[in-house]
């Protein structure tokens, strides 16, 4: 591989953009629902567990005994609704901003190709331009250090 393929390479990553990163997860999620609707029953009968083992499933208005929920089972059921809407809501927020996102990123990518072609219009010089090198700095010699005070060598009288 030549200098100048590799650098096209190390130009081209720039990072994961969130927008590729939230329909990867939304394709992992949903491929790995549909792998265990194909193969959750093989996958029970392997473990020796049978549906009936499993909790039972109850549609809205359909409880098991003859008795109405009490206030504590129906609070859940309110906030698992609650929840449920919350994240609905919070889904398609979620994909309007990565339309949006996208949206932007396409009109930025085309306005830097227009101005890439502008750039690439111009009239190069015939000659080109020679460049000056910088002068060099006169050097001054190293200012000389100080002389140290000279101590008395004799002993001091305490």
């Amino acid at each position: 591989m030549t200098e100048q393929e590799f650098g096209l390479l190390v130009e081209g990553r720039r990072g994961t953009r969130p927008g590729v990163v939230l329909i990867l997860m939304l394709l992992a999620a949903s491929s790995g629902a549909v792998a265990w609707n194909f193969y959750g029953d093989e996958l029970r009968s392997q473990l020796g567990m049978s549906r009936e083992e499993e909790a039972p499933r109850f549609s809205a208005n359909e409880f098991p005994s003859a008795t109405p929920p009490n206030d504590q089972q129906l609070a859940l059921i309110r906030d698992l609704q609650a929840s449920e809407k919350r994240t609905s809501d919070q889904l398609d927020t979620a994909l309007q901003v990565l339309i949006s996102l996208q949206t932007t990123s396409k009109a930025l990518s085309d306005a830097v190709a227009g101005l890439a072609a502008k750039v690439d219009a111009l009239p190069r010089p015939a000659v080109p331009v020679a460049r000056r090198p910088p002068p060099a700095a006169s050097r001054k010699p190293p200012a000389e250090a100080p002389q140290p005070a000279e101590t008395d060598p004799a002993p001091a009288d305490h």
